[in-house]
Formats: structure tokens, sequence, C-alpha cells
């Protein structure tokens, strides 16, 4: 758990980097954790979330050009 009390979100953000996404999120975590004032925990979660959110994105971007066209 993240010791600033973002535990939840940084939670979620790590499980989201699985498979070749999590592989590449943990290589490119540590070059911008030391490059910026944010740890490596949080940059994988920041960039997991991206990743979580990117794929919501794609499946519902569909669901509402379709509902929109049904109007």
């Amino acid at each position: 758990m993240s010791k600033n009390g973002n535990g939840a979100v940084v939670t979620l953000g790590e499980s989201a980097l699985t498979g070749w996404r999590g592989a590449a999120g943990r290589a490119v975590a540590r070059p911008i954790a030391k490059r910026t004032r944010f740890t490596e925990e949080q940059v994988r979660a920041a960039i997991g979330l991206a990743i979580l959110l990117y794929g919501a994105y794609r499946l519902l971007a569909p669901a509402v050009k379709a509902a929109r066209a049904r109007r």
C-alpha cells in the first residue's frame, strides 16, 4: 500500500500492468521515476491507469457511437 494514502488507486493501476503491457510499463517506470519527483510505484500506477482507461475507451466508444446512430 502506498504511503501517501492512495493505496486503492495505486493497486488498481498496478493491477492493469499484466502481460507485455506490464513488462513495458515496469521497464520504463524506473527511468521515469529517476527523472521526476514521483516514485517508481506511482509511475507504474499511472501507466497502468492509462492503459486501463484506454481499454475502457476502446470498449465503450463503439457502443456510444452505435447508440447515437440509433437515435
